[in-house]
């Protein structure tokens, strides 16, 4: 008989995706981390273990209780702790209230951190119970207490030797950026319209064909009789390539360059004309 059921590397593949994407829309936003931790700038290391998906896992102490299992994610936009873990550090009380959803109380604020000989200070979180975590520790048959991301890992340059399932972090002078801070700013603030026009800015008096092979210009279908076009010099058959100094490869490209052209503004235009390169001036015509 063949079982088709997925292998445990395969499952904790699946949960780790599926960890990483629902974490990405819980990317609320986080408390500024300090420059440098306290102390110094020495270097610190710390010993993980390797997942059966190959994910590292850091043994933390936080608030001098624990040690807590954090799998350490590259690609996690926030700092997570379960529930649990939140509460038996002491970084959020148990009484505190909690959401509907996955048991969430939001952003909290780890005092220390310790992984290895590294301490770290304030270091904001967000804690919530994540399913697929709660499923993964299943799996394991061990608990997984939260994930370390960008929060915790943008304030080093860390170099990671797998040879020697060791860490090792180098603090860098780097703040995080408080974005629930700046976003009611950024949601309130000053709104710029911006408009591309992609037609002339005056009248040219001209009707573009198709453009040439291998862009070597747009050729012009016929000229409106003592138009600028046809004052110019312009005549049905020229292939235009460049206008006002900017080179014409497309139809958008001629509308682009004339856009810019305001009326009454002599502008120079390159055209090909039986083989020969001519440049002409036009002076578009106010078109209200």
């Amino acid at each position: 008989m063949h079982d088709e059921r997925p292998s445990k590397p395969r499952m904790l593949r699946t949960l780790l995706v599926l960890t990483a994407a629902a974490l990405a829309g819980a990317s609320l936003w986080l408390g500024p981390a300090p420059a440098e931790e306290a102390g110094s700038k020495a270097t610190a290391t710390a010993r993980f273990t390797m997942l059966p998906s190959n994910h590292m896992v850091l043994r933390a102490m936080l608030n001098g209780k624990g040690p807590y299992r954090l799998i350490f994610d590259l690609g996690a936009p926030i700092t997570l702790l379960s529930n649990k873990a939140a509460e038996g550090s002491g970084t959020v009380d148990a009484n505190a209230p909690k959401s509907f959803l996955f048991s969430m109380r939001g952003e909290a604020e780890v005092a220390k951190l310790q992984v290895g000989s590294l301490t770290a200070e304030k270091l904001p979180v967000v804690v919530f119970d994540h399913p697929a975590l709660g499923v993964l520790s299943q799996v394991l048959g061990e608990p997984i207490d939260g994930i370390i991301g960008f929060t915790f890992f943008a304030r080093y340059r860390t170099t990671i030797d797998y040879q020697k399932d060791e860490m090792t972090f180098t603090p860098v002078d780097f703040s995080v950026r408080d974005l629930m801070k700046d976003l009611p700013d950024r949601i309130a603030g000053p709104k710029v319209a911006r408009q591309r026009v992609l037609a002339p800015g005056g009248l040219w008096g001209l009707r573009l064909g198709a453009a040439e092979p291998d862009g070597k210009g747009v050729r012009v279908a016929s000229v409106v009789p003592d138009s600028p076009a046809a004052l110019a010099g312009l005549a049905a058959g020229d292939v235009l390539t460049a206008v006002d100094e900017r080179w014409t490869a497309s139809v958008e490209d001629v509308y682009a360059a004339a856009s810019g052209v305001e009326p009454g503004r002599e502008a120079p235009v390159a055209v090909l004309r039986e083989g020969k390169e001519q440049t002409l001036t036009v002076r578009p015509a106010d078109g209200a």
